[in-house]
C-alpha cells in the first residue's frame, strides 16, 4: 500500500515530534534537573559563604575580647596562690612568718591536705525592726536618696561579682603565743594585710583566718571584785538601817585577817601564821591563739595570644 504525499508528510511530522519528545526527555530534562541542583547548591554555598564572612568580620573584635578577658583574669589571679602541695603550703606559711614583725612564738603547726573552698559575695545588712504600726505609718513614703543609691550600688556589685565559685584551698593550723595581747592582734592584722612583691608591684594575697577572740580576765576579775565590794557595802548599809529601825543589835560579820587561811584563820596560806604567799605562774602572763590560715589557690590561665596568632597565621 502506497502512502499519499499528504500521508507521508504527516508521518514525517509525527516522527519528528517523537524524536523531539524523546530528545527532550532523554537529554534536556536531566540537564534541567542538574541546573536546578546546581542552583540549590550555589544558594547553600552562598549562605555558608555569607556566614563565614560574618564570622571573619567578628574575628578581630572577638580576639580583642579574649585578650582583654585574659588580662582581667590574669590581674585577678595575682591575688591568689598557685595550687599548693602540703609541703608548699608549709613553705608559704613560713615565708609569711619571715615577714611577720609581731613578737609571737609558734607553738605548733600542722598542714592539711589540699582541698577546695567556696568564695561568694556577702554584704552586711542592717537589721530592720518591723511592726504593724510602723508599716502602716511608712507606707507610700519616699525612699531616701542615699538609701536608693546604696541599693543600686549593691545591685551592681552583685552583678559584677557573680555567683559562688569553688576554688582550691590549702589550710595550715597553728598555735602562737605572746606575752602581750597586742602582739596577737598585730599578728592577725599582718595576716589580713599580707602582701608579696610580684613582678615589681605589691600584691595583697588571698588568705583568711577564722577570727581572733581575746579573754581579758583581769577586767573580769576587777569588775567581779568591784561588785563584791558594792554588795558588802550594801549589806553593811542594810544592817545599819535595820538596827536603826528596830533598835536591836545586828550581828557583825567576822572578817578574816589578811593573808590568813580561810579554812583555818590562825594559819596563813603558806602554812605560816598570818602570811599569804603569792606564786607567779608563766601561764598567767602568756596569751595563746589557735586558728587555721587558709591560702586560696587558683591556677593561672594560659596566655591565648600564641594560639590566636597561629589561627591568624601570624605566629613566628
Amino acid at each position: 500500500m502506497r502512502l499519499s504525499k499528504q500521508e507521508r508528510i504527516g508521518a514525517i511530522i509525527i516522527v519528528i515530534i517523537l524524536i523531539l519528545a524523546l530528545g527532550g526527555w532523554l537529554l534536556v530534562k536531566p540537564k534541567i534537573e542538574t541546573i536546578g541542583a546546581t542552583v540549590a547548591a550555589l544558594a547553600s554555598k552562598q549562605v555558608e559563604y555569607d556566614g563565614d564572612v560574618e564570622k571573619a568580620a567578628r574575628k578581630g573584635p572577638l580576639k580583642d575580647q579574649i585578650i582583654k578577658a585574659y588580662e582581667d583574669g590574669e590581674h585577678m589571679a595575682d591575688m591568689f596562690f598557685p595550687e599548693f602541695t602540703a609541703y608548699q603550703a608549709d613553705q608559704a606559711f613560713r615565708a609569711f612568718l619571715e615577714k611577720c614583725t609581731a613578737k609571737v612564738v609558734v607553738e605548733s603547726l600542722s598542714v592539711d591536705r589540699p582541698t577546695t573552698a567556696t568564695l561568694g559575695k556577702n554584704f552586711y545588712v542592717n537589721p530592720a525592726v518591723e511592726y504593724d504600726l510602723k508599716t502602716y505609718a511608712t507606707q507610700g513614703a519616699t525612699v531616701p536618696a542615699d538609701y536608693a543609691a546604696m541599693i543600686a550600688r549593691q545591685t551592681k556589685l552583685n552583678n559584677a561579682l557573680g555567683d559562688i565559685q569553688t576554688i582550691g584551698a590549702s589550710q595550715v593550723s597553728f598555735t602562737v603565743s605572746a606575752i602581750d595581747r597586742d602582739e596577737l592582734v598585730k599578728f592577725a592584722d599582718e595576716i589580713n594585710s599580707y602582701v608579696l612583691d610580684e613582678n615589681g608591684k605589691e600584691v595583697r594575697k588571698a588568705i583568711k583566718i577564722n577570727g581572733l577572740t581575746l579573754d581579758y580576765w583581769e577586767v573580769t576579775e576587777k569588775y567581779e571584785k568591784l561588785v563584791e565590794e558594792l554588795n558588802e557595802q550594801a549589806e553593811e548599809a542594810g544592817k545599819k538601817a535595820l538596827a536603826a529601825a528596830t533598835g536591836l543589835p545586828v550581828e557583825k560579820k567576822e572578817e578574816t585577817p589578811a593573808g590568813a587561811n580561810p579554812a583555818n584563820p590562825a594559819v596563813g596560806a603558806n602554812g605560816l601564821p598570818g602570811e599569804e604567799e603569792e606564786i607567779a605562774e608563766i601561764v598567767d602572763y602568756v596569751y595563746s591563739w589557735s586558728d587555721t590560715m587558709t591560702f586560696y589557690c587558683i591556677e593561672r590561665m594560659q596566655d591565648p595570644t600564641p594560639v590566636l596568632d597561629a589561627q591568624d597565621g601570624t605566629s613566628t
